[in-house]
């Protein structure tokens, strides 16, 4: 559960913003566009003048796809140990230039933050909404984004956000889009694709895990990629599968390509120098593409990352 900053001064001001809530619905909010989302329905705003979101990955991605206007969104703080560019890095430099502001830490919801931003809606992970709906509520209408662990994808919750905030039209042309994206993709790499044993794998000198309910692996068997026993482990299992250090053989041999995903510098360094990891097959052949967390979970922009990733990957062999 994130951590939460509200001292006296703000709940007393959101229990005013609650209070007011009881009244009548505006003339905006009558107009507005209700849908149904896992928590229940919610009654968006016709116009929309500033979006705020919580998490900063799947919810930050769709209001950056969509041109929604954004003011407030988390950021990762000088200790996340993240060296890459990450996937949103210029769209979130663009929105800061039009005025977005770097709200609050990454797992650390300002809820007086957010009240004193005024948003006409405010987009956020299920995980992080859920724990403190009343309180996002009674700042403004709450529209919930899940995950590929939840089983729902990007695409579904980017319908949701567009259907809701009217940008149908955009919604529909950032999928095509994709969707060529993947074409070209398969298309081009066929042989690779179909003669390559993949892994993505999240490796360090203290442990490894494979994961198929994240993004990177999700676009993966979209393309038609022949899953590791690892990999497919995972998919079965439909969770994490956990090996130690000592299992590295295990977990990764079988692998002709290996999608690394390690967050810092530092780890990268370790694992590139750790002696078991020099001797599995994928690693000596060079057939390894680094990213990191930021590429676990995201939309649209997100996911034609990810694809730029695993056609390198796919160039490798």
């Amino acid at each position: 559960m994130p951590r939460r900053t509200l001292p006296l001064v703000a709940v007393l001001a959101l229990a005013a913003v609650a209070l007011t809530g009881c009244a009548a619905p505006s003339a905006a909010e009558a107009d507005g566009v209700t849908v149904e989302t896992v928590l229940g329905e919610v009654t968006v705003p016709e116009t929309i003048d500033s979006v705020v979101v919580l998490e900063g990955r799947r919810d930050l991605d769709i209001v950056l796809s969509l041109d929604l206007p954004l003011v407030g969104f988390p950021y990762e703080g000088p200790d996340s140990g993240l060296d890459l560019e990450a996937p949103l890095a210029s769209a979130t430099s663009a929105a800061l230039q039009n005025g977005a502001s770097e709200m609050f830490l990454a797992d650390e919801i300002n809820l007086e933050a957010i009240a004193e931003a005024a948003p006409s809606v405010i987009i956020g992970r299920i995980d992080d909404v859920e724990p403190i709906l009343d309180e996002l509520r009674a700042i403004a209408p709450v529209i919930p984004v899940s995950s590929h662990s939840d089983g729902v994808s990007w695409q579904e919750d980017l319908a949701l956000v567009a259907e809701a905030t009217g940008t149908e039209a955009r919604a529909k042309e950032l999928l095509a889009e994709y969707d060529a994206r993947v074409a070209e993709i398969a298309e081009t790499y066929a042989e690779q694709i179909a003669g390559t044993v993949v892994v993505p794998a999240s490796y360090d000198v203290d442990s490894i895990a494979v994961q198929g309910t994240r993004l990177q692996s999700s676009i993966l068997l979209e393309l038609g990629a022949v899953p590791s026993e690892a990999f497919a482990a995972s998919l079965e299992a439909e969770d994490a599968v956990d090996f130690s250090p000592e299992q590295t053989f295990e977990a990764l041999a079988d692998a002709d390509a290996i999608l690394a995903l390690v967050n810092s510098s530092e780890s990268w360094k370790a694992t590139q120098s750790d002696e078991l990891w020099q001797q599995l097959p994928a690693v000596q052949a060079g057939s390894v593409v680094r990213t990191d967390k930021m590429t676990h979970e995201g939309a649209q922009i997100t996911a034609m990352h990810v694809l730029d990733l695993i056609e390198q990957l796919y160039q490798t062999v």
